[in-house]
């Protein structure tokens, strides 16, 4: 089973085409999946046409009347997939709300899963790679965030850590939250994406790329990411890994 698991914040643009790409992939490839949404206290439309949609596709909705962050909902979706697998050949898969993210790239991710990797990243930074609709000032951020974390906390095969389209087995997400417990991700924000791969170092674990278009020119709405603040939090997360790792 692959579950596609959704953290959702006032997405009421981009909800039903996202579903419509990942319904038409999967059928294509024959994967069968439920898809686990977490609806971060959306103040549009988004839990009326979750659950609009939920009557036509396998969806699970979860979530809390408030938001209170990236880090908070993928906890919980991360929490929710531990509990429901029932087989160590589960995949899941962790992409973003707001139409930005390639379903299509999830058959190339359950292939590597597939191969023998515990986690395969779409990755900006690849030859093939693209990305499209994002300001030069947020990909030299980015690229140089990159940067620090491969030379702070190295991983083989990595060179994306804040992108967070990935695909897990099963076995290294039970083997994680053994480990960390309800400490699995402990910031609330976009840094939380970094903070969990930074934590899969201590398994020894076998990562993998491959490349992402990353389309911001087909997402509705405005982006969530305050960027100033992004960066303060990811620094002082580093700094905080960093003296305990």
């Amino acid at each position: 089973m692959i579950y596609i698991l959704l953290p959702v914040f006032n997405e009421e643009k981009n909800l039903e085409k996202l579903f419509e790409k990942i319904q038409n992939g999967m059928q294509r490839r024959g994967f069968k999946y439920q898809a686990i949404v977490y609806n971060d206290g959306s103040s549009d439309k988004s839990q009326e046409i979750l659950s609009k949609l939920a009557k036509i596709f396998p969806i699970t909705i979860l979530g809390k009347p408030q938001n209170e962050g990236l880090g908070v909902a993928f906890l919980n979706l991360l929490k929710e997939i531990i509990r429901i697998s029932d087989s160590e050949e589960d995949i899941a898969v962790v992409l973003d709300s707001d139409n930005s993210h390639n379903p299509e790239h999830i058959y190339q991710m359950v292939n590597k899963i597939h191969d023998g990797f515990d986690v395969v990243i779409a990755s900006r930074y690849l030859t093939d790679s693209r990305i499209v609709g994002v300001s030069h000032f947020r990909k030299i951020l980015s690229f140089f965030a990159s940067v620090l974390m491969r030379i702070l906390f190295p991983i083989e095969g990595v060179k994306d850590y804040t992108c967070g389209y990935r695909a897990y087995s099963i076995s290294i997400l039970k083997r994680v939250f053994q480990k960390f417990g309800e400490n699995t991700i402990e910031e609330r924000g976009f840094a939380c994406m970094a903070e969990f791969l930074i934590k899969l170092r201590v398994f020894n674990l076998l990562a993998v790329e491959i490349p992402l278009v990353l389309r911001y020119d087909q997402k509705g709405g405005e982006s969530k990411m305050n960027i100033l603040a992004t960066v303060k939090k990811t620094i002082l997360m580093l700094i905080r890994l960093f003296q305990i790792k």
